[in-house]
């Protein structure tokens, strides 16, 4: 593995391993995989972003994309939420055991201007956790030397730390109100919103198909959405568990910080189906991300 796979990989082990210290939900499938003899491999990772330019820098898809960009990761496609006024753009690399990247944007000036004047004012203090130069140093890892410690905790420190000053507890109401996947940005930056576990990949019994995965992890005591987005045979089944809930910072009226509970991430799951390559007419995998079924999957962060 060349230095740019093995700093991606790293990276990719960094995030899962914060991630999963927040979730319980991915540890108990973890070592439910191991227990069980299964295979582990994440099918991708999502990514929220505020479509949105602060003193010249993008805040959307853009600051997320340019780091996998850099680490190779090619663009297969783009959805459009035109309901939830949200925009992705999905990347894969060439590694088959590379989760595809999932990154989305809130378009904000879609929203209602109050709504819109109060996701701009909350973000305006932002700060540069990874420059341009960090990424162009990223781009250019190339043969079998090593690379910066530095430059992979600058990377990791991108994702970890919200970039700008904790927001008003009330703003965060206020926009959850409109939009809880705006909120949602407001409160975690550009933390990683969720893995999803490869149920093509598990390899064994009873949990080689997602109804069997889903109850497997109910019997484990693991709370799981209701539904299985996707019908029997069809190219893209998901489902996930419900999302945690973590402490984050916020500010009070009276100036103060403060901690309130939100909620962070879920762990998600795929079965993927085969569909016709119409260039050889061979059956191949379905690779893609359906719009709908991503949408109902968005609302497992809605705070009630």
């Amino acid at each position: 593995m060349n230095t740019k796979k093995q700093f991606a990989k790293d990276l990719l082990d960094l995030m899962w391993e914060d991630y999963a210290a927040r979730v319980p939900y991915a540890k108990t499938y973890q070592n439910m995989l191991a227990e069980l003899g299964g295979t582990f491999v994440n099918d991708h990772m999502a990514f929220r972003t505020l479509a949105l330019t602060v003193g010249g820098h993008d805040l959307g898809i853009g600051i997320v994309k340019r780091i996998w960009d850099a680490l190779g990761f090619q663009e297969r496609g783009a959805i459009e939420f035109p309901d939830t006024h949200l925009f992705a753009r999905y990347v894969q690399h060439e590694e088959p055991d590379f989760p595809k990247i999932f990154v989305s944007e809130l378009r904000v000036a879609e929203l209602p201007p109050e709504t819109a004047k109060l996701i701009r004012q909350s973000v305006a203090s932002f700060r540069e956790i990874l420059s341009e130069k960090d990424v162009q140093a990223i781009s250019q890892l190339d043969g079998e030397s090593a690379y910066s410690r530095e430059l992979l905790e600058r990377s990791f420190a991108f994702f970890k730390t919200v970039p700008w000053d904790p927001v008003l507890e009330d703003v965060v109401h206020k926009v959850n109100e409109v939009s809880q996947y705006g909120a949602w940005v407001l409160l975690h930056g550009y933390n990683v919103n969720h893995f999803t576990g490869y149920v093509n990949r598990h390899g064994v019994s009873p949990i080689d198909d997602i109804e069997g995965l889903v109850a497997e992890m109910r019997r484990r005591g693991v709370p799981m959405k209701e539904e299985i987005e996707g019908e029997r045979g069809s190219k893209l089944r998901q489902t996930a568990t419900h999302a945690v809930r973590v402490p984050v910072t916020v500010r009070k009226n009276e100036g103060s910080i403060g901690q309130i509970e939100w909620t962070y991430a879920y762990m998600e799951f795929a079965q993927r189906g085969y569909i016709e390559d119409p260039a050889t007419g061979q059956k191949v995998l379905f690779e893609g991300f359906l719009g709908p079924q991503a949408t109902q999957l968005f609302e497992m962060t809605r705070v009630k």
